[in-house]
């Protein structure tokens, strides 16, 4: 199938979701308040921030399955080992998350009244972290075999679950503990649904452990764990630092666009993730230097037009999602992510083929160089400019770290052909 097939499929994939996520959002922003809609879209910073316990086997699987298509054998091997150990993995990452409750009210400067509620939102979304990594992986072995309309069928409807539930239960309870329920729930049919596509690899495979395939795992694996914890906590960070200096209800000033752009990043994504298995399956530098090609002009014919009416029309947009009092304060911060959003999507295409490679340990390295600086400039901006600042802060990381993996990739390709 072609990459542009499977692109489109992927779009259709994050198209409904969207539709209902937009307006879910706004209904959620204006139904709980501005300080606990900041504190909901934390919930999905840490539900995100738990696949740094996954060693970074989801997207070994990836690779790994695309690289033996034909060895059902290996391939039950791979489903087997990488699902038992994320599962222990994610069992280990909910009991940290339950037992840090009690401190969350502190370290996000939450108002005293919201502060129970709170500790039983988190504490109650700990339980979906081991079904969240494990979906992962079996939805690792669909894009190995690069089986994208099965996996757009079951994001479409999960997704559109998760984005949707949690405005259907404030209908009959606007509370965080509600809006907190309903994500909850969304995550539960996700895995469901998962389970019923994928089952007969699933049940084929067993519960086993195979040394030798969890040891080739996690030799491409380890590095992206490196990856997973530093990239995450530079994509998530800035929401903390926000409340950590500002004060919880701040933040939503500044999620409300950056849930904008992050729902943008699907376009990308849904490219990226066409490409990946391509890349690891690709034999020639000329079939490799086509699809990236290919990439790259896809990418901005979507992603360009986005960026142009985000820069024209922000306060607009802001202001008919969020209402009026969060589209004065995020228009212009929109307008700085939206820059940012661009080169993070030029970013995926060299930061794919360089991991098609099996050179994950070149991205982890990266990583470590930018985190320190980042979190740094992070610190000091909004320290020194608000939310503003923390806006202009992600979009210099994003900058840079389009230009260095755009050099990185064309380097390891020249070397290995």
């Amino acid at each position: 199938m072609s990459l542009i097939k499977n692109s489109v499929y992927n779009l259709a994939g994050f198209a409904i979701p969207t539709l209902i996520a937009v307006p879910a959002l706004g209904f959620l922003a204006r139904a709980i308040g501005v300080e606990a809609f900041g504190i909901f879209t934390l919930a999905f910073a840490i539900v995100g921030y738990a696949s740094i316990f996954d060693a970074g086997l989801s997207r070994a699987v990836i690779r790994e399955i695309s690289m033996y298509r034909a060895d059902q054998g290996e391939q039950q091997k791979i489903i087997s080992t990488a699902s038992t150990v994320v599962f222990i993995l994610g069992v280990v990452a909910a009991l940290l998350l339950y037992i840090s409750t009690p401190h969350l009210g502190t370290l996000l400067k939450v108002s005293v009244s919201n502060t129970q509620e709170v500790r039983q939102s988190f504490a109650f979304l700990s339980l979906v972290i081991p079904i969240y990594l494990l979906n992962q992986v079996w939805l690792g072995w669909l894009e190995g075999h690069e089986k994208f309309f099965n996996i757009n069928i079951q994001k479409t409807i999960s997704n559109s679950a998760i984005a949707g539930f949690p405005a259907l239960f404030c209908l009959f309870d606007a509370s965080l503990k509600s809006a907190i329920l309903g994500l909850v729930v969304g995550r539960v049919i996700s895995f469901l649904i998962t389970l019923v596509i994928c089952r007969e690899i699933i049940i084929s495979s067993g519960v086993k452990f195979y040394k030798e395939t969890f040891y080739r795992l996690v030799k491409f694996g380890g590095w992206l764990t490196v990856s997973n914890i530093i990239s995450p906590l530079m994509v998530y960070c800035d929401r903390f630092i926000i409340s950590n200096l500002l004060g919880a209800n701040k933040i939503a000033y500044y999620t409300a666009p950056s849930e904008g752009v992050g729902r943008l990043l699907n376009i990308p994504a849904a490219l990226s993730r066409a490409l990946f298995p391509k890349l690891s399956y690709a034999k020639t530098l000329e079939e490799r230097t086509k699809l990236e090609k290919q990439s790259f002009v896809l990418m901005t014919v979507a992603c360009l037009p986005v960026v142009i009416v985000c820069l024209l029309l922000a306060q607009q947009l802001m202001t008919l999602w969020m209402g009026a009092e969060l589209g004065e304060h995020s228009a212009n911060i929109l307008r700085v992510l939206i820059i940012g959003f661009y080169m993070n999507s030029i970013a995926q295409i060299p930061y794919s083929s360089i991991q098609a490679l099996g050179r994950a340990k070149i991205t982890a390295f990266i990583h470590m160089c930018e985190i320190v600086p980042y979190l740094l400039a992070l610190y000091l901006l909004t320290l020194h400019y608000g939310l503003l600042g923390t806006a202009i802060a992600w979009t210099a990381r994003m900058t840079f770290d389009a230009l260095v993996l755009i050099y990185f990739s064309r380097k390891i390709v020249k070397l290995k052909y």
